[in-house]
């Protein structure tokens, strides 16, 4: 098959993480004759220094992050790699005047939801790209069953042109428990960008209700600033927390894994998702998990991980104070690095691979 993946998010958030995943799985398949992508040419060099395989054909685009995508992308893609058996988009940024088979990705529904916090009109924005995606695309990918329902009930879709697929993931081997731990003391865990509907304040108040048991407990947060002005800086500002918390921004894979790995516990107290990554690479370290009591987050981590309830702190503190007060035994931390490994990227992949050929030969 020849496949062309959209670049266009590469090393942007999760999405970005996918698309890595994915064509390292692509490059690995004897099924596979090519890969063609298209990436923003600010990060050119660090795609060369990841991608070095033969099979990998990239243009590298200036083309802005706005409405000139839609309208251009397309007209390059047409001219640079004409004639694929599919074209394939990670997320909904599926261009105008595209030919060819058309398989797209519907990652969430968070932009569009009351819970990021958006005004209408600003929504708006963000749901005409999935609409027209949905109605482009021969199929349409989610990232999970929780995802499928909403597109299902938001856009009217059919349900039998959607797949699930989950991201294929990629883990180390082993914990990478030999370096130094980037934070001395005792921490609380939080990755992932700063978005409001992250819900971090959750996270502070519930440190707050901590701190006179356990008053040399730290919150890390490691990710992206969102806003001039967020969550963390707010808690900054507490007399009581300003020294308790760490924000950590721009970590590379390694830090996040010794993050991980010397963490107390990992927290997340999101309020809406589409799928769930950092609570995986938690439970994949081997430390204790106790995440927001939402359909999602149920649904991809099962029982390997304490649930409670995203709108109450005290119940995340009530939460986290029963896992430090008992550590994980041994056989817990190896059955949540098994339910981890069932997200891996063999078997994600290869549900990839049968999609692309099936809808090829449509």
């Amino acid at each position: 098959m020849k496949i062309f993946v959209d670049g266009m998010l590469f090393r942007h958030t999760g999405m970005g993480r996918i698309y890595e995943n994915l064509l390292d799985g692509l490059i690995r398949s004897e099924e596979v004759e090519s890969i063609s992508t298209l990436v923003p040419a600010r990060r050119e060099q660090a795609f060369r220094n990841r991608f070095s395989s033969d099979k990998v054909s990239a243009r590298f685009t200036g083309l802005p992050d706005n409405f000139k995508e839609y309208l251009y992308k397309g007209q390059i893609i047409n001219r640079a790699f004409p004639r694929q058996d599919i074209y394939h988009f990670i997320s909904s940024n599926v261009p105008f005047f595209l030919r060819g088979k058309v398989i797209s990705t519907v990652c969430d529904l968070i932009t569009i939801s009351p819970l990021f916090g958006l005004p209408w009109h600003r929504r708006w924005r963000f749901e005409y790209p999935v609409r027209h995606a949905i109605g482009r695309s021969n199929h349409v990918v989610c990232i999970s069953e929780f995802t499928k329902s909403e597109v299902c009930r938001t856009f009217g879709t059919s349900s039998a042109k959607i797949s699930v697929i989950y991201p294929p993931l990629a883990f180390p081997d082993a914990p990478d428990d030999g370096n130094t731990p980037p934070v001395a003391g005792d921490y609380l865990l939080f990755v992932g960008n700063r978005h409001v509907h992250k819900n971090l304040r959750c996270l502070f108040a519930a440190l707050r209700l901590l701190v006179p048991k356990f008053p040399d407990l730290k919150a890390v947060v490691a990710g992206a600033r969102m806003t001039q002005i967020d969550d963390v800086d707010r808690a900054m500002g507490d007399p009581v927390l300003k020294e308790r918390i760490i924000a950590i921004q721009g970590a590379g894979d390694a830090e996040i894994r010794t993050l991980y790995t010397h963490a107390r516990a990992f927290v997340f107290p999101t309020r809406i998702e589409g799928f769930g990554i950092p609570p995986l690479e938690a439970l994949h370290a081997g430390i204790p998990t106790i995440c927001s009591d939402i359909p999602v987050l149920r649904e991809i981590c099962g029982n390997s991980v304490l649930y409670a309830n995203p709108q109450d702190p005290a119940d995340f503190a009530r939460k986290i104070r029963e896992i430090l007060m008992t550590p994980l035994a041994r056989a817990q931390v190896l059955a949540g690095r098994a339910h981890a490994l069932k997200y891996a990227m063999g078997n994600m992949n290869q549900s990839y691979l049968d999609l692309f050929r099936r809808i090829s030969k449509s």
